[in-house]
């Protein structure tokens, strides 16, 4: 049988010699090893269907996901993989590793939920289980189990066929807050990974070849002198004033910022009642840009702002730094492999019957499909293109590792076209027989991804190389100093978990 890599490599060729770019055309044929693994996933989806119900079911929030984690950690020690638990200071972290020695494949798992999007399954109106509750609006339910299922196929195809090398599931908390990846990468916890896989649910099959935003979340805090706003107002030193002059301030920045930069923020705290004059105020800052440092040079004059405008009311400020991550860094190389593979392995099997959910889904948006809802097509990038010179996502995610190691991303249509993540009409849609059949397609392109990695040395040196490459040309340092403690759940949300309905234990 003719291996993907053999084929990608005569594909490279011709059409390098033809159109002058990147491209190769599809492979021929599954390696056995990838036989293996797809049989095993194609047995194992009763299991891996009432795992990823079972995270539906328990959407829990960044740094509280114990349930998740745990169930997850089960399945994964069950077929034979060795649990660390608690790594980098985060409860719900853990690394899940099968096999030993070079090449090393690490594999992402997401399981956190989002606040206040409690939705029942299926239901194409807005209709919350529970009030105020989280709700699974980006799919992690599907990210942390389909990943792991491919973990663990990977490992059941090694074993069969003699395939040497390890396998590395990252359990990674608190995605949705930028948190868990930022801080195990910078503590070291995926060090000696060779190649990293990832996936995200999306209204599209295929690979990712885009980047996306950079982004510093930063709380900046006021400190006054409280006294009786009427009566003695001479004698008070207002927090809150602080804070609206660096809102002030930081707006009037905004003419002067690179045109992509998005900077969002609120005031989080600002006082107790307007007859006492506030002794602590904090506003709560998002800046997002194309490039990490852009952020860095507009982090850092929104820290000379809040400076000015404690200087202009006799206050004291202080930040904390709660995350800052890197945009997303494609790597060409293994997004050409991963474009192979998906178009091997093939997309979803939808029936008429997930059409038609998705049809209604689709009206309750006032959308139509235009001749399917859910996607049956590969979406294949522009490989002519190289970074920064790629898409760019407005959205940002923790993948500050795509700097260190190189990695490769799958998408698939978990969700009908047009979908926006983080509503309620993706909650409805995520616990659903058309989401988890096409999660569980994906894991699959991991799988089969990660084999070709351990076939292929070539590949994996080609992928260092572009690597090494870009960090050179564009830099790479741990935006978060090492200092800096992971933040807290309250740090983040601003209140306990017991506050939110299914947030914690």
């Amino acid at each position: 049988m003719i291996r993907v890599s053999a084929v990608r490599a005569l594909s490279v060729i011709l059409l390098t010699i033809v159109l002058g770019s990147f491209s190769a055309l599809p492979a021929r044929e599954l390696t056995p090893a990838m036989q293996t693994a797809i049989s095993w996933i194609d047995q194992d989806k009763a299991a891996y269907n009432e795992l990823a119900t079972f995270v539906w079911e328990n959407p829990e929030l960044s740094l509280v996901e114990f349930k998740s984690s745990a169930r997850l950690q089960q399945y994964l020690a069950a077929n034979g993989f060795k649990i660390e638990k608690g790594v980098a200071g985060m409860p719900t972290a853990f690394v899940a590793t099968w096999g030993a020695g070079k090449p090393v494949v690490g594999i992402m798992g997401e399981f956190d939920a989002l606040p206040g999007l409690s939705q029942q399954k299926g239901v194409a109106s807005q209709k919350p289980i529970i009030q105020g509750a989280p709700g699974h609006g980006c799919g992690h339910n599907l990210f942390g189990t389909a990943s792991a299922t491919a973990a663990i196929a990977m490992a059941k195809a090694m074993e069969k066929h003699g395939i040497k090398g390890t396998v590395r599931f990252f359990g990674t908390p608190a995605e949705e807050t930028l948190v868990g990846k930022v801080y195990m990468n910078r503590d070291g916890v995926f060090d000696g990974t060779d190649i990293m896989i990832a996936w995200h649910p999306m209204d599209v099959n295929g690979v990712d070849y885009a980047s996306s935003l950079a982004m510093d979340n930063i709380k900046f805090r006021f400190y006054g002198k409280a006294s009786h706003a009427a009566v003695a107002p001479e004698a008070g030193r207002s927090a809150l004033d602080a804070a609206e002059l660096m809102d002030v301030a930081a707006n009037f920045m905004r003419e002067h910022v690179p045109q992509e930069t998005r900077i969002h923020y609120i005031i989080s705290k600002g006082g107790e009642a307007p007859n006492v004059v506030p002794a602590f105020a904090e506003v709560w800052y998002y800046i997002r840009a194309p490039r990490r440092a852009q952020v860095d040079q507009i982090r850092g004059w929104l820290i000379d702002i809040s400076k000015g405008a404690a200087l202009m009311t006799q206050t004291r400020t202080e930040y904390q730094i709660l995350t800052a991550v890197y945009e997303y860094l494609p790597n060409r190389a293994l997004a050409t492999m991963g474009d192979e593979v998906v178009k091997l392995v093939g997309t979803p099997a939808f029936t008429p019957e997930d059409q038609k959910f998705g049809e209604t889904v689709l009206s309750a948006m006032g959308k139509k499909s235009g001749g399917e809802s859910f996607s049956t097509r590969v979406t294949t990038p522009d490989f002519t293109r190289t970074f920064p010179d790629v898409p760019n996502s407005k959205a940002s995610t923790d993948v500050n590792y795509t700097w260190r190691f190189p990695s490769v991303q799958f998408f698939a249509a978990t969700i009908v076209k047009g979908t926006p993540l983080h509503s309620w009409m993706a909650v409805c849609q995520t616990g659903t027989d058309p989401a988890m059949k096409a999660a569980l397609q994906v894991s699959k392109y991991m799988a089969a991804a990660g084999l070709e990695v351990l076939a292929d040395p070539k590949l994996v040196k080609d992928a260092w190389a572009e690597l090494r490459q870009n960090v050179s040309r564009f830099g790479y340092g741990e935006p978060v100093p090492k200092d800096v403690k992971v933040p807290t759940f309250k740090d983040l949300y601003g209140i306990e978990p017991g506050a939110v309905p299914g947030a914690g234990k």
